[in-house]
Formats: C-alpha cells, structure tokens, sequence
C-alpha cells in the first residue's frame, strides 16, 4: 500500500461521513452510529429488495456492464467475444422476438412428459409402466438441465480430494426450504397459499382450464411437499458427513433404486462410463424411487410440468415473466420487476461471465489493484497464523494441524488467469437457443471434470461479482474483482479502512471459514477427516455453541428469530475475520507513516466503521424474514452488532464502558 499523506479528510479515507449518525451512541448500537444517516434517508428501489453499500456497487458494475453489452451489439463484427456478449445480449433484449416464440422453447420437454404412461387414457395398451416412461421423463429433463427430484454435480471426493467424483444431491422445490411446506411461523402460510395460486396461474398460461391447473398445482404442490418430507434440513447438512457417501453406481442399481434406469441416465447425460457416485442420502434415492410407482401418471406429469414451468418462465414472454415475479415479490418484497436490460446484463453474466468480464477487469481492476490485494491477504493469514500459535482451547498436535491448513491455504484475486472459452453458438435472433446451448454447455463442461484431476484455478464466481468464497475441498478462498471495489477497497483509502472492510469484512472472513463448524471438518488437503484431538474439539464446540446461543436471540423481523445453527458458520467467519484483520492492521502499521486521527477518529476507529460502513443496508421485511427461515447469513445489524460485542479492541477504541450493549464483559470468541 502506498504512503499517504500525513494528513486527510475523512472521506478520502474511504469512510462515508453521511452515512454516520452522530447522534447514536456507538457504545449502545453501532450499526445506528456507523449507518444510521444511511438508513434514515435512504429508500429501496422499487426493483431492489433491499439497498445499501453492496447494491450501490452492483449497481455501478450493472451499469458499466449495460455499456459493455450494448456496445458489443452495435458493433460491425471482427472482435469474436463482443460477437459473442453482444449477440447474446441482442437476443435477450428482443422481447418481441421472444413473444413470438410463445412456448415452442419448452415444447418439445413438455411432449416428452405427456408421454409418461396413463392406464386410463391409453386404455388396455401395454405401454411401459408408469414408472418407467417416468424415469424417461426424468432423464430427458435433467439431460436439459432440469432438476425434478434430485442434481448431480461433480463433487470433489470428500476422502480422496484428488479425484472429482459424481455426486448427488436433493432436489425439486419450489420454495426456498423444506420448511415453507412444512412449518406456519411468521409467514410461512401466507407464502405457501401465494405459491399455490401461483401455481394454478402459471398452468392456467400454459392453457388448462381453471379448475384444470387447479387440479395440477394440487398434484404437484403434495408431490413437493412429500420430497420435502423426505430432504435433509440446512442445519442438519451443515455436516459434511452428513451429506457423503459413496454408494458407487452398483449402490444404486443394486440396492438403492433399483428400478431407477441409472446407466440409461448417466449415458444421457453423458458420463456413461463414471461410476464413482456419492449421495446426499441413500434414503431419499429408495424414497423417490418408491414414489416414481405409487404416483399416478398424471400427477407426475403435473409435477414435471410444473418443474419446466418454473424453471424456464423467465426465458418466456411477458405473462410468463409476470407470473414468475409474483414469487420474488412474496419472498424478498421487490416491488418492480427489474428493467429488461438489468435482466439481460445479469443472464449474459451468468451464461458468458468470463468473456464479459475481461472488459470489467481492464476498466475496473487494472494497474496494481491486484498485488494491493494479494498483499492484504497476505496480511491477514499471517495475523491468523500468530492467532494460531496462541489460541489457548488448541493442543499441540492440533495446532500444527491449523497451521498446516493455513500454510497450504491458496488464494484466487481478481480474475482468472486463463479465461474460459465458450465453446457454442450464439444467435442474435433466438434467445430460447442461446439459453438452451450455455445450458448444455455449461452442464457437459461440470460433469466433464468427473474422472479427471481437479483443477484449482476454476472460479466459481465471475469477475465482476460482488462477493467472495471459501471452498473447503479445494482449502482455498477466491475474492472477485467485483468485491475489490469502493466503499469496500481502493488503492487511495487509509489501511485501516482497507483492512476493516476487504480485510475483515472479506478476506479474514472466508480465510476463517477453513476453521469454522463445516471447514474445519477438512484437513490441508481439503480430505474431511478427523485432525482435531478431542479435548481442542470439545472446547471448540463450547466456542461455537456460545456464538449459536448469542445469534438465536436476535430477531430478523418481530418474532421471527435467527436461527443461531443455520448461521454458525457465517457467524463465525464474521467475527473471527474482523478480529484478523485487527490483528493484521496492527501488526502491518508498525513502523509505518500512516494518520493516526482523521477528523477526530482514532485509525482503529476508522477500522471498526470500515467493517460496519460495508454492511450499511436497508432490506425489505419480506427479504428479512426470509432469510431468517433458509439464509445461513445473518441480516445486516447483526452482521455489525453481533459481531462488535465479541472484539476485543472495539471498547478501548470507542471509549466504551464495561457494561454497555456494544461492550457487554461477556463475550463469544472461537478465533
């Protein structure tokens, strides 16, 4: 990081100054001190569900990125990736083009389930039993990249993480969580009786009669809801053992599913030679099986169309589209749907990332941003390294374990090394066709790592997201461009603020998710095995049990609370990160020329605000509620409250008496 100036105001060192409210008392509620001028003034837009330091930059990149797109369409052709963005957003763009298409996109799937076996329509015809043209059904769907009933994916093995191996997993719902089917706190009722008529509406479009799509939202609502009965809860699948095992392809002709027609399905797809498979839950296979020959034909055919419907109805016209954001509006509380060109930048993110994304890096993360970044990372694991040495619930043996881990930590910044090429057509004239190939592309592109060596350096995330992540298989974070961005980041704020926002708020964040009640299941290599002694294990669950306890009596909205569990993880990255970075800025000023008062702020003040300033945010009710049923992150005041009480330097900085709600005496530590 450069020298600074010996002196600067407190907006050149990356704090907001109007987003402080210095009529709260920091010791009393520092998310109201850090954000309230922020939250008191500003508004959510109508097409946002909620409005703050991240969305401001979402935006911004939306809005470079619109540029982009538009750009590339109106060019003369000679440059093949704007051919390719440019095309693609054309195509998305052209809603009349899309009108006319009706339905004739999802036709020739929709034909396939009419196929599934009916004893009273086809009379006393021997057709192949229900289940089988069921199973068919199944397979062509998820050969599109449907997912009726369950996914598979390439899973990294959890015992050997040197092979990428077939895995399976849950699947089929329409809402968020098993438990909207079938819980009733909040408004969970509500929702579900939403879902249903959303249902009926959206078979209503496909053109069944009222009492018809009354009839076949009813099917496929109980056949949800059965699978919901069946699936595995969040908290429950926080365990990593909890959602390994290998059955192998034998397990699962032989004894799991028998009457399932897997090696017809894996050829389908196209792995017909792996065999290697593990399942979330072999119970839940035997399960769905069982339930391919009890169902009725016409329901299956309702829950499969259903299935088409939903996941494709923001790929149709307007009245698809429409009906399809009556959902987003119930659970996240937007009032507007986004204009088509934020719709379009958003898809050619997600289906062309990398290609659009190397416009957003040349503008937007050039020069030294990324060596800025690799050496506040660099920081940050050596304060976590220190924090290892000293950590007093740690044994030994289970030391030089974590420091093992934390040595063999590797990082993505910024952008991949080798962009990714795109290896289908694009036409400007048929969107349903561009969406169907990055469709196909994407899953052959997955499923061909099955069998091979794994490769470190396949993002997960494209450049210009706004966001970050640790992956426990791979023992290694990835922090995008997106997120290096201002308020959060920039090569001319004060370190502290740098150090408080990126380096607590983000590196130290998923730096710590190595070692929180899920990463810390896996070793160095990203193996999950057992490298804790039991008494570090025992003292490590007291530690986190303590931070369970803490989050699970904080309310998201009136009456609806955390859930202390689903969010332990995130909890404890929020606080072990912040707690790093501290140590890391600490460390990294000695003997260093950096302002020490800024307008009257302390630089640890500065650091505390950084933190709380990059979750200043207002969110809908509905959105808040929501996460409180089925999102492991914690709404954004506890993101900031609940973490300030468990530092250990926020009450010296802040003046802050024993006692007083931000510096309460009784803390919650687990590193």
């Amino acid at each position: 990081m450069e020298k600074l100036p010996p002196t600067m105001s407190l907006s050149q060192t990356g704090i907001v100054p109007t987003w402080i409210d210095k009529g709260a008392d920091p010791c009393q509620d520092f998310f109201a001190y850090a954000c309230g001028g922020f939250t008191k003034d500003a508004q959510i837009p109508p097409d946002r569900s909620s409005w703050g330091a991240i969305q401001l930059v979402v935006k911004d990149n939306e809005e470079f990125l619109k540029k982009v797109l538009e750009d590339a369409a109106a060019s003369k052709g000679g440059d093949p990736v704007a051919e390719k963005i440019g095309g693609y957003y054309a195509a998305c763009m052209d809603e009349d083009g899309i009108e006319k298409a009706g339905t004739t996109p999802i036709q020739p799937y929709l034909d396939e389930i009419a196929k599934i076996y009916d004893p009273i329509k086809h009379g006393s015809a021997k057709p192949p039993p229900v289940y089988m043209s069921a199973a068919n059904a199944i397979v062509t769907l998820q050969a599109a990249g449907y997912t009726p009933f369950f996914s598979l994916e390439p899973q990294q093995d959890f015992v050997d993480a040197t092979q990428v191996i077939a895995g399976l997993d849950q699947a089929g719902l329409g809402l968020p969580d098993k438990k909207y089917y079938l819980d009733s706190k909040g408004t969970m009722p509500k929702t579900r009786a939403t879902y249903q008529a959303h249902m009926e509406r959206m078979f209503g479009l496909l053109g069944s009669t009222t009492a018809k799509a009354k009839a076949q939202a009813a099917n496929a609502f109980r056949i949800e809801t059965a699978l919901a009965k069946l699936q595995q809860d969040q908290v429950y699948r926080r365990d990593p053992h909890n959602i390994y095992h290998r059955v192998e392809l034998d397990g699962l002709t032989k004894k799991i599913a028998p009457s399932f027609p897997w090696a017809d399905y894996l050829k389908t797809i196209g792995i017909p030679n792996v065999t290697a498979i593990s399942v979330n839950d072999p119970k839940y296979y035997t399960a769905v099986a069982a339930m391919l020959k009890t169902e009725s034909g016409p329901a299956l055919r309702d829950y499969l169309t259903w299935t088409v419907l939903r996941q494709s109805a923001n790929d149709l016209g307007k009245a698809w589209v429409d009906e399809s954001f009556t959902m987003q509006k119930e659970l996240s509380g937007v009032k507007e749907l986004p204009p088509r060109w934020r719709r379009c930048v958003q898809r050619v993110d997600a289906d062309l990332g990398e290609l659009l994304g190397q416009s957003y890096v040349k503008a937007r993360f050039a020069g030294d941003s990324k060596s800025r970044a690799v050496d506040l990372t660099k920081a940050v694991l050596g304060a976590m390294r220190v924090e290892i040495e000293h950590l007093p619930w740690m044994d030994d043996a289970t030391r030089a374990a974590a420091k093992t881990k934390l040595d063999k930590m590797a990082y993505l910044v910024g952008y991949p090394e080798t962009w990714r090429k795109y290896e289908f057509e694009i036409t400007r004239t048929d969107y349903a066709k561009n969406v169907r190939a990055a469709t196909r592309w994407e899953l052959q592109r997955q499923l061909g790592k099955i069998g091979k060596p794994v490769d470190r350096f396949d993002w997960q995330m494209t450049p210009p997201t706004v966001n970050a992540y640790y992956d426990p298989t791979l023992n290694e974070i990835a922090l995008p461009a997106g997120q290096l961005q201002a308020p959060f980041f920039g090569a001319t704020f004060h370190p502290a603020v740098n150090f408080g926002s990126t380096g607590g708020g983000t590196i130290g964040h998923e730096m710590t998710h190595g070692f929180d009640d899920e990463g810390s299941q896996f070793d160095a290599s990203g193996n999950l095995r057992d490298w804790w002694s039991g008494s570090t294990k025992k003292q490590f669950a007291e530690a986190t049990k303590c931070v369970v306890d803490q989050y699970s009596q904080y309310e998201a909205v009136p009456g609806v609370k955390l859930d202390g569990k689903l969010t332990a993880g995130e909890n404890i990255a929020d606080n072990g990160g912040v707690k790093l970075a501290y140590e890391a800025y600490k460390t990294w000023r000695e003997g260093k020329s950096v302002p020490r008062q800024v307008e009257g702020y302390s630089d640890d003040q500065l650091y505390y605000l950084a933190y709380a300033q990059s979750w200043c945010e207002k969110v809908t009710p509905e959105l808040l509620e929501t996460m409180a049923h089925s999102n492991p992150h914690s709404p954004p005041m506890w993101r900031v409250n609940g973490v300030i009480v468990n530092q250990p330097g926020f009450g010296a900085a802040f003046s802050c008496k024993a006692g007083t709600p931000m510096n309460p005496g009784k803390t919650c530590g687990v590193w």
